[in-house]
Order: structure tokens, then sequence, then C-alpha cells
């Protein structure tokens, strides 16, 4: 006791002691404290008013409902002519004229080559007069022929040169038809093949026509694919310079490539202005079917432990559920995904700092909109803002 009474007397024991006394007091008071005991005298947890835990994660959360998209497969593809035709002669001869140059629009029927006519003109006039001839020798022999004065062999004989004359006639015209080498429909002359006063032959090429209005979009799909596909159903296309061009499915083949075991399809696309040219680069969209979908930021996705992709959702007691989803399309504006009812509540703020089945404090967005909003969160804590 003295000893005690000692140390109560230096002033520096009695200050800590009176301290240490009162630090004991304001802890044990925890334990007395009425808002921290429930009617059955056991420990509870202080709740807000919305009946969530007062020291809950806070998120934000926005409610959105599924559209109907249209499901596509993209696929390599480029630009082609709707025909291209190696215009060739029929007949020998000197280049005479090349009325229009290479790169020039042409009309279905306009020159394109002119060959030297030398005597064909001549033999042209020659199987007229010949044929005319013919006509008069068999009207006088038919005229015998009625006075009983020609033989069935000789009547027979003038028809036999009948039809030759006119037969020689239709030749000669021909040939000098033939003479002028003419476009087969409205185009392009692309190239050129002889140049004026080359010797021309028979089956060799004067000029390579393109009609280029309308335009094709080629493509190749797989056999998974193309049952999915039909003709006249509407497409679009992205060229490599990024130009957006829209148009519908021409043509489907029924027989896959040998090699590639791939389906050839066809887009047809207007090019009234010939803006398109033949042989771009482009990724062709073709349409597959419809289903309902979501379109969400990219940056809303996450993965779960088992590296499955998702999204967090609430239900309705406001706990973190983790939903798996299938990734429909990746566009500029958002991606669409597959897997969720149509109305749900996906937390767009603060995701990545809660877990499933924990319980949040959620405010609910009233933006606008089927696109979940952040572009960029802030990663400093849970409920930070949306950056725009």
């Amino acid at each position: 006791m003295n000893f005690l009474l000692k140390l109560w007397r230096q002033r520096n024991y009695r200050m800590a002691s009176v301290v240490s006394l009162v630090a004991l007091v304001w802890l044990l008071s925890g334990l007395w404290s009425d808002d921290a005991i429930d009617s059955d005298g056991k420990a509870g947890v202080k709740l807000s008013s919305a009946g969530v835990e007062a020291d809950a994660p806070s998120v934000r959360a926005r409610q959105l409902d599924a559209q109907p998209y249209v499901t596509r497969v993209v696929v390599n593809s480029r630009t082609e002519a709707n025909r291209t035709v190696r215009v060739r002669a029929e007949l020998d001869g000197v280049v005479a004229a090349l009325p229009v140059a290479e790169g020039k629009w042409v009309a279905a029927g306009d020159v394109l080559c002119e060959i030297a006519a030398e005597d064909r003109p001549e033999n042209l006039t020659r199987a007229r007069a010949a044929l005319r001839k013919a006509e008069l020798d068999f009207a006088g022999a038919k005229k015998l022929q009625g006075r009983g004065l020609q033989s069935e062999a000789a009547m027979a004989q003038q028809e036999v040169s009948l039809a030759n004359a006119r037969a020689d006639l239709k030749r000669a015209q021909v040939e000098v038809d033939n003479l002028t080498i003419r476009a087969p429909f409205a185009g392009i002359i692309n190239s050129r093949a002889v140049e004026l006063g080359d010797f021309i032959r028979r089956g060799e090429e004067c000029a390579t026509v393109l009609e280029l209005d309308p335009m094709l979009v080629v493509g190749e799909v797989s056999e998974a694919q193309v049952a999915h596909l039909q003709v006249g159903a509407p497409a679009s296309a992205q060229l490599q310079l990024g130009q957006i061009v829209e148009g519908s499915v021409r043509y489907v083949s029924q027989e896959a490539h040998p090699v590639t075991r791939a389906y050839r399809v066809e887009m047809e696309v207007a090019n009234h202005d010939g803006k398109l040219r033949s042989g771009i680069s482009a990724r062709l969209a073709l349409p597959t079917g419809e289903v309902l979908a979501h379109r969400i930021n990219s940056s809303l996705l996450t993965l779960d432990d088992d590296g499955h992709l998702g999204v967090r959702t609430l239900d309705t007691e406001q706990r973190v559920r983790f939903a798996r989803v299938q990734l429909v399309s990746d566009e500029n504006e958002g991606v669409w995904i597959t897997g969720l009812p149509p109305r749900v509540t996906l937390i767009t703020v603060g995701q990545e700092y809660v877990s499933e089945g924990e319980r949040v404090d959620a405010a609910l967005e009233d933006a606008a909109g089927d696109l979940a909003a952040p572009v960029a969160q802030s990663a400093g804590s849970a409920d930070g803002e949306a950056q725009p």
C-alpha cells in the first residue's frame, strides 16, 4: 500500500492512471450501447432506411430492356463488276479505227473497234445481185412448170440456187456488220488489247468492258453459315477506306468451292455515280437471323473465377449476381450481348469492387437509352462518377 501511495504522489503516474481509466471506460461503453443490442440481447447490425447494411458498398445501376437485334456473319470480301466481257473480233482484218479510249464510258451498241473493209462491201453488192438473178430464174422456172415445160429436177435445182444466193447475201452482210465491234452493254472500257493498224484475227480480243452499275460485293461463307442466308435479305459492307455501302443479297451458291469448301455469296449495290471500283477489299455483313439482345458498354464485361464472360447485375434484394452472357456483336457504339432476362438491372459503376451475393447500396440512373453510360470509371472508389 505504501508503494502505491508513493506512486500516486508522483504527478506523472497520477496523470497516466487517469488517462488509462478514461480510455477504459470509453471502450467499455460500446458494449452497453442500446443501439447495438437487439430485442433478444444479441449484437445486431445497424441498417439504413432502405434495409441495406449501413457500410454496404455504393454502386450505380441502370435498368435495361432487350431489343430485337439482327445477327450477322461478317466475311472478307471484294467488289466485283456485275459483268466483265472481253469483246472479240469475228473476222480477220486490220484495225482501222478506235473511236473510244480506255477508261471511257460507253453505251450499249457503241463502236469499240473498226476493221478495214477491204472488198467486203463489194462482195455484199455482188451477193445482192446474185440473189436477184436467182429469184428471177426461180420465177421463170415456176411459170414453165405450170405449162408442163419444166421437170421436177430442174425446179429443185432452181430452189437450190435461190437458197445459195440467199445464204451468200447473209454471209456478206454479216461480214460487213462485223467490221464494227460494238459494246454489248453500257459500261467502262477497262482495257484495249489492240492499237490502230494492228492486224486482228478472228477470236482475238479488242477490248474489255466492265458493267459497274450495279456493283457486286462478293465473299464466301462456311457450311455452317450458308443455311441461314436468304436471297433478297438486306446486307451491308464496309470498304477498305471505311465507306459503308448497303444493298441486298443477290446470289447464294448451291455448290461449295472444291478447295475452300466455302459458298460464294453476292451482294448487289447501286453504283449510279460510278464511284465504286472493282477489286476493293471489304468486310461483308450478311444477316443470319434475329435475337433479343442488350447493348452495353464493353467496359462492363467481366470474367468470373472460371473465366466465363458476363456482367454483374442486381436482384430484387439489391444483391450482386453474376450473369453469363454471349457476345453477339462488337460495334463502335457498344457491344450486343444475349443471355440476360428481357429486363435487367445492370451495375454500371462499381462492378469491379463488389462480389456475387454481396448486398449493395444501389443508386438507379434515370438516363434514357439502352447503352450503359460509363465510358471510363474512377478507379479510386466504387462509387466514382462516369467520365464523359
